[in-house]
Protein backbone atom coordinates (compact mmCIF):
# COMPACT_ATOMS: atom_id res chain seq x y z
CA UNK A 1 0.00 0.00 0.00
CA UNK A 2 0.97 3.41 -0.86
CA UNK A 3 0.73 6.56 1.91
CA UNK A 4 0.59 9.89 -0.16
CA UNK A 5 1.69 13.17 2.14
CA UNK A 6 0.36 16.20 0.22
CA UNK A 7 1.52 19.72 1.45
CA UNK A 8 4.78 18.68 3.33
CA UNK A 9 5.50 21.15 6.48
CA UNK A 10 8.25 20.26 9.10
CA UNK A 11 5.64 18.60 10.95
CA UNK A 12 5.79 15.32 8.60
CA UNK A 13 9.21 14.83 9.30
CA UNK A 14 10.25 11.79 11.70
CA UNK A 15 11.26 8.48 11.51
CA UNK A 16 8.55 5.99 9.82
CA UNK A 17 7.90 2.21 9.59
CA UNK A 18 5.18 -0.55 8.29
CA UNK A 19 3.80 -3.28 10.10
CA UNK A 20 1.38 -5.25 8.38
CA UNK A 21 -1.69 -7.21 9.93
CA UNK A 22 -4.11 -9.82 9.11
CA UNK A 23 -7.08 -11.34 11.38
CA UNK A 24 -5.84 -9.29 14.38
CA UNK A 25 -2.38 -10.94 13.65
CA UNK A 26 0.18 -7.94 13.66
CA UNK A 27 3.97 -8.43 11.33
CA UNK A 28 6.68 -7.53 13.27
CA UNK A 29 7.76 -3.51 12.52
CA UNK A 30 9.75 -2.70 9.29
CA UNK A 31 12.91 -0.65 9.13
CA UNK A 32 13.00 2.42 9.39
CA UNK A 33 13.00 5.14 7.03
CA UNK A 34 13.71 8.81 8.21
CA UNK A 35 12.25 11.62 6.87
CA UNK A 36 13.50 15.17 7.26
CA UNK A 37 12.20 18.13 5.51
CA UNK A 38 13.76 21.18 4.65
CA UNK A 39 12.07 24.69 3.73
CA UNK A 40 14.85 26.71 2.40
CA UNK A 41 13.16 30.26 2.15
CA UNK A 42 14.55 32.21 -1.26
CA UNK A 43 17.52 34.40 -0.37
CA UNK A 44 18.00 37.96 -0.70
CA UNK A 45 19.70 39.77 -3.34
CA UNK A 46 21.97 43.17 -3.09
CA UNK A 47 24.44 45.33 -4.30
CA UNK A 48 26.95 47.51 -3.02
CA UNK A 49 29.72 50.23 -4.45
CA UNK A 50 31.30 53.78 -3.43
CA UNK A 51 28.39 56.25 -3.94
CA UNK A 52 30.51 57.96 -6.34
CA UNK A 53 30.94 55.03 -8.53
CA UNK A 54 27.45 54.58 -9.39
CA UNK A 55 23.66 55.62 -9.95
CA UNK A 56 20.95 53.80 -9.70
CA UNK A 57 18.66 53.26 -12.75
CA UNK A 58 15.59 52.58 -13.30
CA UNK A 59 15.96 48.66 -13.91
CA UNK A 60 18.92 48.53 -11.29
CA UNK A 61 22.67 49.63 -10.31
CA UNK A 62 24.65 51.18 -13.08
CA UNK A 63 28.31 50.71 -12.45
CA UNK A 64 30.86 53.09 -13.38
CA UNK A 65 33.23 50.67 -15.48
CA UNK A 66 37.17 50.55 -14.11
CA UNK A 67 35.65 50.81 -10.66
CA UNK A 68 34.86 47.90 -7.97
CA UNK A 69 31.36 46.55 -6.52
CA UNK A 70 29.66 43.89 -5.00
CA UNK A 71 27.41 41.04 -4.81
CA UNK A 72 25.76 39.87 -1.22
CA UNK A 73 23.44 36.87 -1.10
CA UNK A 74 21.34 36.31 1.99
CA UNK A 75 19.44 34.31 3.85
CA UNK A 76 17.19 33.68 7.17
CA UNK A 77 18.92 31.44 9.98
CA UNK A 78 17.78 27.64 9.13
CA UNK A 79 20.52 25.55 8.10
CA UNK A 80 24.66 26.32 8.71
CA UNK A 81 27.27 25.54 6.54
CA UNK A 82 25.53 26.43 3.28
CA UNK A 83 26.60 27.68 0.30
CA UNK A 84 25.79 30.27 -2.41
CA UNK A 85 25.91 30.03 -5.99
CA UNK A 86 26.04 33.60 -7.93
CA UNK A 87 24.23 32.93 -11.27
CA UNK A 88 24.21 35.50 -14.26
CA UNK A 89 21.22 34.27 -16.55
CA UNK A 90 20.91 30.45 -15.74
CA UNK A 91 24.86 30.01 -15.34
CA UNK A 92 26.70 29.55 -11.81
CA UNK A 93 29.38 31.82 -12.05
CA UNK A 94 30.74 32.29 -8.59
CA UNK A 95 30.16 29.66 -5.04
CA UNK A 96 31.00 30.69 -2.01
CA UNK A 97 30.44 29.76 1.65
CA UNK A 98 27.89 31.01 3.35
CA UNK A 99 29.32 33.23 6.83
CA UNK A 100 26.62 34.37 9.03
CA UNK A 101 23.94 33.37 6.80
CA UNK A 102 25.42 35.41 3.83
CA UNK A 103 27.96 35.59 0.89
CA UNK A 104 29.73 38.49 -0.72
CA UNK A 105 30.85 38.41 -4.70
CA UNK A 106 33.64 41.25 -5.22
CA UNK A 107 34.15 42.82 -8.33
CA UNK A 108 37.31 45.00 -8.32
CA UNK A 109 37.09 46.04 -11.54
CA UNK A 110 34.08 46.52 -13.49
CA UNK A 111 33.83 45.88 -17.15
CA UNK A 112 31.06 45.81 -19.71
CA UNK A 113 31.43 41.22 -19.61
CA UNK A 114 29.92 42.09 -16.31
CA UNK A 115 26.36 43.28 -17.36
CA UNK A 116 23.76 41.18 -17.03
CA UNK A 117 20.81 39.80 -14.92
CA UNK A 118 22.00 38.46 -11.35
CA UNK A 119 20.32 35.71 -9.03
CA UNK A 120 21.46 34.05 -5.86
CA UNK A 121 20.74 30.40 -5.08
CA UNK A 122 21.09 29.07 -1.47
CA UNK A 123 22.42 25.23 -1.18
CA UNK A 124 22.27 23.18 1.82
CA UNK A 125 23.19 19.63 2.64
CA UNK A 126 20.78 17.97 4.90
CA UNK A 127 21.02 13.78 5.62
CA UNK A 128 23.78 13.19 3.03
CA UNK A 129 21.47 15.13 0.14
CA UNK A 130 22.07 18.69 -1.37
CA UNK A 131 18.82 21.23 -1.45
CA UNK A 132 18.77 24.11 -2.97
CA UNK A 133 16.43 26.81 -2.45
CA UNK A 134 14.58 29.00 -5.20
CA UNK A 135 16.48 31.92 -7.46
CA UNK A 136 16.22 35.29 -5.52
CA UNK A 137 14.74 37.70 -7.55
CA UNK A 138 16.80 39.48 -10.56
CA UNK A 139 19.66 42.40 -10.32
CA UNK A 140 20.46 43.79 -13.36
CA UNK A 141 23.99 45.30 -13.33
CA UNK A 142 24.62 47.62 -15.78
CA UNK A 143 28.25 48.79 -16.86
CA UNK A 144 28.80 52.44 -18.36
CA UNK A 145 31.44 55.27 -19.10
CA UNK A 146 31.17 57.99 -16.68
CA UNK A 147 32.12 60.99 -18.83
CA UNK A 148 32.85 64.58 -17.16
CA UNK A 149 30.80 67.23 -17.85
CA UNK A 150 32.58 69.66 -20.75
CA UNK A 151 33.47 73.20 -20.74
CA UNK A 152 32.46 75.77 -23.12
CA UNK A 153 33.92 79.13 -23.86
CA UNK A 154 34.07 81.55 -26.20
CA UNK A 155 36.36 84.11 -28.06
CA UNK A 156 36.38 86.79 -30.32
CA UNK A 157 39.40 87.23 -32.64
CA UNK A 158 38.97 90.98 -33.73
CA UNK A 159 37.95 92.20 -30.27
CA UNK A 160 34.30 93.00 -31.22
CA UNK A 161 31.92 91.63 -28.41
CA UNK A 162 31.39 93.03 -25.16
CA UNK A 163 30.29 90.96 -21.98
CA UNK A 164 26.66 91.33 -21.04
CA UNK A 165 24.99 90.01 -17.90
CA UNK A 166 24.41 87.04 -19.08
CA UNK A 167 26.95 86.38 -21.49
CA UNK A 168 28.86 87.93 -24.94
CA UNK A 169 27.57 90.42 -26.51
CA UNK A 170 29.04 90.30 -30.35
CA UNK A 171 28.87 92.86 -32.82
CA UNK A 172 27.11 91.65 -36.24
CA UNK A 173 29.11 91.11 -39.34
CA UNK A 174 32.60 90.11 -36.68
CA UNK A 175 33.91 87.22 -36.45
CA UNK A 176 33.59 84.82 -32.85
CA UNK A 177 34.47 80.86 -31.69
CA UNK A 178 32.70 78.53 -29.26
CA UNK A 179 35.16 76.34 -27.94
CA UNK A 180 34.01 72.74 -25.94
CA UNK A 181 36.75 71.26 -23.62
CA UNK A 182 37.00 68.44 -21.18
CA UNK A 183 39.60 67.07 -19.01
CA UNK A 184 41.79 63.78 -20.16
CA UNK A 185 39.79 60.53 -19.85
CA UNK A 186 39.30 59.13 -23.36
CA UNK A 187 41.37 60.00 -26.18
CA UNK A 188 39.87 61.23 -29.80
CA UNK A 189 35.64 61.59 -29.18
CA UNK A 190 33.79 64.02 -30.74
CA UNK A 191 32.35 67.10 -29.40
CA UNK A 192 28.48 68.45 -30.53
CA UNK A 193 27.43 71.94 -30.03
CA UNK A 194 23.59 72.62 -29.44
CA UNK A 195 21.83 75.52 -29.36
CA UNK A 196 18.92 74.94 -27.17
CA UNK A 197 18.22 71.02 -27.96
CA UNK A 198 19.55 70.84 -30.81
CA UNK A 199 22.75 69.57 -32.32
CA UNK A 200 24.02 72.09 -34.58
CA UNK A 201 27.28 71.00 -35.43
CA UNK A 202 29.97 68.32 -34.75
CA UNK A 203 33.86 68.20 -34.36
CA UNK A 204 36.91 65.59 -33.47
CA UNK A 205 38.30 66.26 -30.35
CA UNK A 206 41.76 67.37 -30.84
CA UNK A 207 43.69 67.64 -27.65
CA UNK A 208 40.57 67.09 -25.56
CA UNK A 209 38.64 70.35 -27.15
CA UNK A 210 37.05 71.26 -30.22
CA UNK A 211 36.47 75.03 -31.77
CA UNK A 212 33.45 76.68 -33.46
CA UNK A 213 34.22 79.27 -35.87
CA UNK A 214 31.03 81.67 -36.75
CA UNK A 215 33.39 83.92 -39.47
CA UNK A 216 30.52 86.58 -39.92
CA UNK A 217 28.26 86.85 -36.74
CA UNK A 218 24.25 87.18 -36.92
CA UNK A 219 21.09 87.64 -35.75
CA UNK A 220 20.67 83.89 -36.68
CA UNK A 221 23.70 82.62 -34.54
CA UNK A 222 21.61 84.16 -31.00
CA UNK A 223 20.58 81.59 -28.67
CA UNK A 224 21.42 79.34 -25.84
CA UNK A 225 24.65 77.03 -26.87
CA UNK A 226 26.04 74.04 -24.92
CA UNK A 227 28.17 71.33 -25.34
CA UNK A 228 28.09 67.41 -25.30
CA UNK A 229 31.16 65.04 -25.28
CA UNK A 230 31.08 61.52 -27.17
CA UNK A 231 33.32 58.46 -26.97
CA UNK A 232 33.31 55.05 -28.14
CA UNK A 233 34.74 52.55 -25.50
CA UNK A 234 34.69 48.57 -26.52
CA UNK A 235 32.43 49.29 -29.38
CA UNK A 236 30.05 51.24 -27.43
CA UNK A 237 29.21 54.69 -28.05
CA UNK A 238 29.04 57.06 -24.52
CA UNK A 239 28.02 60.60 -24.11
CA UNK A 240 28.60 63.14 -21.50
CA UNK A 241 25.71 65.63 -19.96
CA UNK A 242 25.43 68.48 -21.52
CA UNK A 243 27.88 71.70 -20.37
CA UNK A 244 26.46 74.74 -18.72
CA UNK A 245 24.80 77.00 -21.20
CA UNK A 246 26.55 79.70 -22.64
CA UNK A 247 24.06 82.94 -23.69
CA UNK A 248 25.27 84.14 -26.98
CA UNK A 249 23.55 88.08 -28.07
CA UNK A 250 24.58 89.60 -31.67
CA UNK A 251 24.07 93.48 -31.67
CA UNK A 252 23.83 95.90 -35.05
CA UNK A 253 27.40 97.53 -35.71
CA UNK A 254 27.91 101.15 -35.14
CA UNK A 255 29.62 101.83 -38.26
CA UNK A 256 26.20 102.96 -40.25
CA UNK A 257 25.80 105.23 -36.97
CA UNK A 258 28.84 106.72 -36.80
CA UNK A 259 28.55 107.78 -40.74
CA UNK A 260 25.43 108.76 -40.10
CA UNK A 261 26.56 111.08 -37.01
CA UNK A 262 29.34 112.18 -38.96
CA UNK A 263 27.34 113.47 -41.97
CA UNK A 264 25.57 114.99 -39.51
CA UNK A 265 27.99 117.52 -38.20
CA UNK A 266 29.25 117.93 -41.80
CA UNK A 267 25.72 119.09 -42.73
CA UNK A 268 25.78 121.25 -39.91
CA UNK A 269 28.80 122.76 -40.12
CA UNK A 270 28.10 123.57 -43.87
CA UNK A 271 24.79 125.01 -42.56
CA UNK A 272 27.09 127.45 -40.19
CA UNK A 273 29.45 128.80 -42.65
CA UNK A 274 26.84 129.48 -45.16
CA UNK A 275 24.73 131.54 -42.38
CA UNK A 276 28.20 133.47 -41.58
CA UNK A 277 29.05 134.00 -44.82
CA UNK A 278 25.87 135.63 -45.64
CA UNK A 279 25.88 137.40 -42.22
CA UNK A 280 29.28 139.27 -43.45
CA UNK A 281 28.27 139.85 -47.07
CA UNK A 282 25.21 141.94 -45.37
CA UNK A 283 27.86 143.68 -43.22
CA UNK A 284 29.89 144.47 -46.36
CA UNK A 285 26.80 146.45 -48.00
CA UNK A 286 25.89 147.93 -45.07
CA UNK A 287 28.88 149.28 -44.78
CA UNK A 288 29.03 150.37 -48.51
CA UNK A 289 25.67 152.06 -48.25
CA UNK A 290 26.63 154.32 -45.53
CA UNK A 291 29.94 155.26 -47.05
CA UNK A 292 27.45 156.62 -50.32
CA UNK A 293 25.29 158.34 -47.94
CA UNK A 294 28.40 160.53 -46.61
CA UNK A 295 29.78 161.28 -49.93
CA UNK A 296 26.14 162.19 -51.21
CA UNK A 297 25.80 164.84 -48.16
CA UNK A 298 29.47 166.39 -48.69
CA UNK A 299 28.27 167.41 -52.15
CA UNK A 300 25.42 168.44 -51.15
CA UNK A 301 27.04 171.29 -48.27
CA UNK A 302 29.43 172.51 -51.30
CA UNK A 303 26.76 173.58 -53.55
CA UNK A 304 24.59 175.28 -50.82
CA UNK A 305 27.89 177.71 -49.88
CA UNK A 306 28.46 178.60 -53.90
CA UNK A 307 24.82 179.30 -54.07
CA UNK A 308 24.14 181.42 -50.49
CA UNK A 309 22.03 183.70 -52.51
CA UNK A 310 18.99 180.61 -52.89
CA UNK A 311 16.35 181.36 -51.42
CA UNK A 312 15.33 179.63 -47.97
CA UNK A 313 13.18 176.93 -48.95
CA UNK A 314 15.75 175.29 -51.17
CA UNK A 315 18.00 175.13 -47.97
CA UNK A 316 15.27 173.39 -46.16
CA UNK A 317 14.76 171.00 -49.05
CA UNK A 318 18.07 169.88 -49.18
CA UNK A 319 19.23 169.97 -45.18
CA UNK A 320 15.77 167.41 -45.35
CA UNK A 321 17.12 165.21 -47.95
CA UNK A 322 20.58 164.67 -45.93
CA UNK A 323 18.14 163.74 -43.11
CA UNK A 324 16.79 161.10 -44.87
CA UNK A 325 20.42 160.12 -46.67
CA UNK A 326 21.11 159.77 -42.94
CA UNK A 327 18.77 157.62 -41.93
CA UNK A 328 19.19 155.40 -44.78
CA UNK A 329 22.52 154.84 -44.14
CA UNK A 330 22.00 153.85 -40.38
Amino acid sequence: MTFNLFNVNVSHQGSYSCQYSYQNNMSPLSNTVIITVVNLQQPSISHSAPIEQFVEGSQGPVITRGHSFTITCSTESQYFRGSFHLLRGSNITKSESAVSHSASFSFPEADYSHEGNYSCVYEVSVSSCSIRSSASELLLITITVNLQQPNISHSAPDGRFDEGPQGPVITRGHSFTIICSTESQYFGGNFHLLRGSNITRSESAVNHSASFSFPEADYSHEGNYSCIYEVSVSSRSFRSSASELLLITITASMRPVIGAAVSAVLLLLSVLIIILLLKRRQKQRNKETHSKCFFTKGQTASHSSKNEDDDEADYEKVEHGENMNHNDSE
